[in-house]
């Protein structure tokens, strides 16, 4: 076959305006349309998502999927790989921009090579309108195997792992389980530089700092099951379960003089930028690195 067909998979949950910018660096790839479907799975959202999906009908082979109620986001992406129709899934998060050139970059991973996961960079973007032409926050690299922001499989072998497990319901881990498993089944990673696309994040405010927080713990509690269900260094490396990640993470926030006690008003005194960004993901990275080692203290006197 000397053409791929891919499908895009695309969950979302009450993120219609970010899913709007979206739709359109998907709509605006190079890769002919016949050649790539793509599946919005809304995961009972309450906003207009159903309609600004639809207004891409026209622009794009898309499908709008809507789940019963709002099962996490490995549930909506298992929707999606079980509805797709293409030989190659590419993962794509709502809040994420691909260039032009990304899908045939993934395509092109995927032809002559039979047992792989498509990878390719992100940045960090704080603009909706016209995030391409803007200056990138900072790189936002990942060492998982898989990361659902930006990557690709073949459909028959997510289906062979069993898609991602739903127990992961809450934030973060998923994608990296899916990884591990799929590396398991023999799988290499293959990264491509045109695979290119923007992650978007708001700007750096002292008003979102309450809800980071409460996402960082969540997600701790999230990395201590992933270490449950994979134990082994490899898993305490990739959730920065380990003396050099907490080292680190307090090396890098002045030895715990950037906390979550005085980051909203570091905030405020910051102009909002790349330094504000940076200062907001040490803080909220130590904040996880704590929390996370508190969770598995806990979790060892439980088990």
């Amino acid at each position: 076959m000397n053409r791929l067909r891919l499908s895009v998979v695309v969950p979302t949950y009450n993120r219609a305006r970010v899913l709007r910018v979206c739709l359109a660096s998907l709509a605006a790839q190079t890769l002919p349309r016949e050649e790539f479907e793509v599946l919005v799975v809304d995961d009972g959202s309450t906003d207009d998502t159903e309609s600004v999906v639809r207004a891409f009908e026209g622009a794009l082979v898309v499908r709008y999927l809507r789940q019963p109620s709002n099962c996490g986001q490995a549930a909506a992406r298992n929707r999606g790989i079980h509805e797709a129709t293409g030989e190659v899934v590419v993962f794509v998060d709502s809040d994420v921009f691909p260039t032009p050139g990304f899908l045939a970059a993934h395509q092109a991973i995927h032809l002559g090579r039979q047992r792989v996961v498509g990878r390719g960079p992100l940045l960090l973007t704080a603009h909706l309108d016209d995030p391409f032409r803007r200056p990138p926050l900072l790189l936002d690299p990942s060492p998982a195997f898989l990361d659902t922001a930006n990557s690709s499989v073949c459909r028959k072998h997510l289906l062979a792992v069993g898609g991602f497990d739903e127990e992961f319901r809450h934030y973060g881990w998923e994608d990296v389980d899916l990884g591990l498993r799929l590396r398991r089944l023999g799988l290499r990673r293959v990264f491509h530089r045109g695979a290119l696309a923007y992650h978007y994040q708001p700007p750096a405010t002292p008003e979102a700092v309450p809800e980071l927080l409460r996402k960082e713990a969540e997600r701790a509690r999230t990395a201590v099951q992933l270490l449950r269900k994979h134990p082994g260094l490899l898993t305490r490396f990739l959730t920065q379960l380990t003396p050099l990640h907490a080292a680190a993470s307090l090396l890098l926030t002045g030895a715990g003089a950037v906390n979550e006690r005085n980051l909203s008003g570091l905030l405020r005194r910051l102009p909002s930028g790349r330094l504000a960004h940076l200062l907001l993901r040490l803080a909220l990275n130590r904040y996880y690195v704590r929390s996370l080692w508190r969770e598995w203290k806990l979790s060892r006197r439980t088990a």
